[in-house]
């Protein structure tokens, strides 16, 4: 491999480290400090966000909570729990800053009883009206984390991010439905005058590999005779002279 390709597959691989390594949590709830009365607006734990609980009309408490899709180090605590059907088509709203950032994933980790909220519906707001990004079905036996891709909705990249969770499907006053460690996540954008400075030294690098070539190129290359002695491939041939003397 040619020197110039072998800087160009070095920094690859270095730019695509870095943006992996750029990925980060952009808000995140995990509600281990939520008290009764909840209050109507929740500041995120991690990150920069708000989460709105102002549609719903009570219902709303902490129960035991989880550690599962928990940012790292994060402990279980509390869960915010809804509870009745009264509840039935409330939604929670949270806004999220995400300037400098894209790729958005939205995750929360869930669970319900056997009459409880059987459908949350996630929606993301595109300036003008609510679109469905997906319904979860929460389960009954044990918490389980649920996972939403927003990379398609460019719109919420570097600038803001709305989003709202509907519950519907209570079949109970009792039935409840109980959410936990509830996160937005992205990929932090490179600042351009990093790329700017891959780049460059990419090019550098192309630069280098080309003049390296070239100086092999036109170096002149050794041959035998330069190294090794030439060797007759006959013996020289010694011919006898013969001396004739004139007479005097």
């Amino acid at each position: 491999m040619s020197a110039s390709k072998k800087w160009f597959a070095f920094m690859a691989t270095m730019l695509f480290c870095a943006q992996s390594a750029l990925a980060d949590v952009v808000a995140a709830w995990n509600f281990n400090a939520l008290v009764e009365p909840v209050p109507a607006l929740l500041v995120a734990d991690n990150g920069h966000g708000g989460l709105s609980l102002a549609d719903f009309s009570g219902g709303l408490s902490s129960l035991v909570g989880t550690d599962v899709n928990a940012v790292s180090g994060v402990l279980a605590g509390q869960a915010l729990t809804v509870t009745g059907l009264s509840q039935n088509t409330k939604s929670l709203v949270i806004d999220v800053d995400t300037q400098g950032v894209n790729q958005l994933q939205f995750s929360m980790a869930a669970r319900r009883s056997s009459s409880g909220f059987s459908s949350l519906l996630v929606q993301v707001w595109n300036g003008q009206l609510w679109k469905d990004v997906g319904a979860i079905s929460a389960s009954t036996t044990q918490w389980q984390s649920h996972s939403l891709d927003l990379s398609s909705y460019t719109f919420a990249d570097n600038g803001s991010l709305r989003l709202r969770v509907q519950f519907s499907g209570a079949t109970s006053s009792s039935g409840n439905a109980r959410i936990d460690n509830l996160r937005v996540d992205g990929n932090l954008i490179p600042a351009p005058g990093a790329i700017v400075a891959i780049g460059a030294a990419a090019t550098l690098g192309v630069r280098r590999g080309t003049r390296t070539n070239e100086t092999e190129a036109q170096r002149p290359q050794s041959t035998q005779s330069e190294t090794t002695p030439a060797l007759d491939k006959e013996p020289a041939r010694i011919r006898a002279k013969k001396i004739t003397k004139k007479p005097k």
